[in-house]
């Protein structure tokens, strides 16, 4: 009877055993659905292509105007094992709607960046087109992603693969410079280049590299060529970070007069609707040397008028330049 009661427990204490729960310590790789916004980066002669996956464009389309968010899925680690350096980085943001029919724009909608030369003076607009044009488009822009989640998921996870950002040796048939192809394009399917290029110096010059994000649904025949919609504008950072401001970006501001009296200036501009401006000024010493070095003075947020900044302690001579952030 002894031995009977002792079977009987081994047996209850493995059935026991079998029931625990499997955990999986996996990690994630790079993964991608359709409507994610994807940014990618890469240096001419590099090791490595960075694609990232910003998330749902559903996300940029909500945020408010002059709202800025900051792009956390672009790790700082995963761009220096990719990239030696940032100076003369290309990069470009895009994503296409490709078949998810829970989303609420039409098939080949497209989301595209334009690049700035500087941050005040725009770039290319893109426009509408039709859907067989701007099919071809996301077709490439797609496959990006695809592309990037395809070749994450045959390498193992790490620093290198995570389930936002994965680096991918360029002459790979899934990386993004296979994909974009070599004028920033898409490889011939779209209407212009997408592709920013930091400058030589970006590292030591501080400014950084602007690039419009444009909303281009398909065209019908009265349509077509009509201007895409601007959904804001990303600031790709020195430092190594990606912002994203919601809303048209600022332009260069011309100042249509100065008045002085009595030691005050009143500096005339006109404004854009929630932009905000600011002055700076500096003497004759001064004026050899990078405006973003000059002094600031007062600042204003614009409401589409011409409006004024006052230097209340105006030099005899004194040199001004109104500038929008």
């Amino acid at each position: 009877m002894k031995n009977r009661h002792t079977r009987i427990l081994r047996y209850t204490v493995l059935v026991g055993a079998s029931l625990l729960p499997l955990v999986s310590i996996r990690a994630q790789t790079f993964t991608y659905t359709n409507c994610d916004l994807v940014a990618g980066f890469r240096l001419t002669g590099g090791a490595s292509d960075l694609v990232i996956n910003l998330g749902s464009v559903a996300s940029f389309e909500s945020l408010p105007a002059r709202s800025v968010l900051a792009i956390t899925n672009l790790s700082a680690t995963q761009l220096a094992s990719a990239l030696p350096s940032l100076d003369g980085v290309s990069w470009s943001v895009s994503g296409a709607m490709r078949g998810n029919t829970n989303y609420s724009y039409p098939l080949q909608t497209l989301w595209v960046t334009a690049p700035r030369l500087n941050l005040y003076t725009a770039g290319p607009a893109w426009v509408r087109q039709s859907v067989w044009t701007l099919g071809g488009a996301a077709s490439q822009i797609d496959a990006i992603g695809v592309g990037a989640a395809t070749y994450g998921n045959g390498q193992p996870a790490g620093p290198d693969n995570s389930s936002t950002g994965v680096l991918i040796p360029p002459a790979s048939r899934y990386a993004y410079t296979s994909l974009v192809g070599s004028l920033g394009n898409f490889d011939g399917t779209f209407q212009g280049g997408a592709e920013n290029t930091t400058p030589e110096d970006f590292d030591s010059a501080g400014l950084p590299s602007r690039s419009v994000l444009y909303r281009l649904l398909p065209a019908t025949a009265t349509s077509e060529g009509a201007p895409g919609v601007v959904l804001g504008f990303f600031d790709f950072k020195p430092d190594a970070t990606l912002t994203f401001t919601a809303g048209p970006p600022p332009e260069q501001t011309n100042i249509r007069g100065i008045n002085v009296r009595e030691a005050v200036a009143t500096v005339e501009f006109p404004t854009v609707n929630l932009v905000g401006y600011r002055l700076r000024y500096t003497d004759s010493v001064g004026l050899a040397t990078p405006i973003s070095s000059w002094n600031i003075g007062a600042n204003i947020i614009g409401d589409g008028t011409v409006l004024s900044l006052q230097d209340t302690n105006a030099a005899s001579i004194r040199f001004y330049t109104v500038e929008a952030y």
